[in-house]
């Protein structure tokens, strides 16, 4: 089992990828002949890309930092320096994989999208290649004519079913537990429709402003960072069809959707950011209001929001059911991130009054037991581990990427406002929901 990662000293990998590796490492997931050939462009030795990456895994990975345990996982690591657009450095690491044995592999790409065809067509210098698998890491490129010319580079060297496109987003533990609320739950399997449900609201928050980011950022705002692949992803698990083949009911869901209005944003400042545009008018906040054509969904309002700079750090999901007479609506909140759980808030009668009703609340935790952070894993964990066991479930069909970026793209951007710190309320009023802890 051998995993070359091209953009090994980016930072996706050094805060992800890395940390992800060494917790399957750590939990012996992983064959005797484990190795990893991380590749980047700078002058470094082994050591030093091990002194890099240890940091790091300290910081980010989700078990306990052991100095043994790392020991050993660095000795099965590679570093290897070479030039993205060199052809000839294909062909010397060609040479590198038969001097360390290395035949069966899965490439990760975690690189800009500039680079894929410059890697692509290095692969052709690599023997055996099609027996290889592939990771594209978003955004899968900088357009959607360019996503569609390097899925067809890409089906030209690897079989269909060894190409992952990956969003990590689906490997998050409450976003998997979705389906099990929906459907292995009768009270909410049999009311999961227009006539018991008033709206949907998705909202991925942040506080941080783009911090290192900005040229990448800046390229592709709020709307391709987020909406595009992660928020879609959720919308189309939270409204799909019951089904055996999650991809196509998800691409049913997306062919049925129907974007009503946008609200975009900007924060302050932003254009102040390192490697942003002083005339920049990227979107640093956007606000969906979407409609599914179909039986199941007519007339539900779906409001995706996202930005950063914003007051907290949270996604969150909010099913809000029709009212009864003039009783309090029921919310379902989904939280996934960065506590886990599910809210319910439904009525009683207040105790002693004649006829009054009041809210009560069912408020899991679920990250807030010990047991259930130490056993729970990482999205990337959980999604290496689908790779490496030829499982296709936590990915992406190209033709869901495909739809979404069409739908992104289609979206007549005008030009954004400036706000600070506040969430605008224009399509719908925000619904607050009391945490216990």
């Amino acid at each position: 089992m051998t995993l070359t990662i091209f953009g090994s000293t980016g930072d996706l990998s050094l805060r992800k990828l890395f940390p992800a590796l060494y917790n399957i490492y750590s939990l012996n997931k992983v064959n005797d002949d484990f190795k990893v050939v991380a590749i980047g462009r700078k002058a470094l030795t082994h050591q030093e890309f091990i002194e890099m990456i240890k940091p790091k895994i300290c910081e980010y990975a989700r078990l306990s930092f052991d100095e043994d345990i790392f020991k050993d996982f660095s000795a099965h690591i590679f570093y290897y320096q070479m030039n993205l657009t060199e052809e000839s450095d294909y062909t010397n690491l060609n040479i590198f994989y038969h001097e360390h044995q290395i035949k069966d592999q899965t490439f990760y790409l975690a690189l800009s999208p500039l680079f894929f065809h410059s890697v692509i067509k290095g692969f052709k210098k690599l023997d055996h290649i099609e027996r290889n698998n592939v990771i594209i890491e978003k955004p899968f490129g900088i357009s959607t004519l360019d996503m569609i010319d390097i899925n067809q580079k890409l089906m030209k060297i690897f079989p269909k079913d060894h190409i992952y496109y990956i969003d990590h987003y689906l490997g998050k533990e409450m976003i998997q537990n979705i389906k099990t609320i929906r459907f292995k739950n009768a009270l909410f399997k049999n009311s999961w429709n227009h006539e018991m449900i008033d709206s949907i609201q998705i909202s991925a928050l942040e506080a941080d402003g783009v911090l290192n980011r900005g040229a990448y950022y800046d390229s592709s705002g709020a709307l391709k960072d987020m909406v595009q692949n992660h928020l879609l992803q959720i919308l189309t698990i939270l409204t799909m069809e019951e089904s055996n083949n999650q991809h196509e009911a998800q691409l049913q869901i997306l062919k049925k959707l129907r974007i009503d209005q946008v609200l975009l944003g900007q924060y302050e400042g932003y254009r102040n950011e390192k490697d942003v545009d002083e005339h920049s008018t990227t979107e640093t906040y956007a606000e969906l209001k979407c409609f599914i054509d179909n039986e199941r969904w007519q007339n539900v309002p779906i409001y995706i929001r996202t930005g950063k700079k914003l007051k907290r750090r949270e996604i969150v999901v909010i099913v809000k059911f029709k009212a009864l007479e003039e009783s309090p609506s029921n919310l379902l909140e989904i939280r996934i991130q960065p506590t886990e759980g599910v809210y319910l808030q439904f009525n009683i009668k207040k105790p002693g009054a004649k006829d009054q009703i009041e809210t009560v609340q069912m408020d899991f935790c679920q990250s807030c037991v010990e047991i259930n952070r130490i056993n729970t894993p990482e999205a990337y964990e959980r999604l290496f581990e689908e790779v490496f066991h030829h499982q296709r479930e936590y990915f992406s069909s190209f033709e869901q990427i495909l739809l979404s970026s069409s739908l992104i793209e289609n979206i007549q951007k005008p030009m954004p406002f400036i706000y600070d710190k506040t969430i605008p309320y224009s399509l719908t009023e925000w619904v607050e929901i009391p945490h216990s802890y």
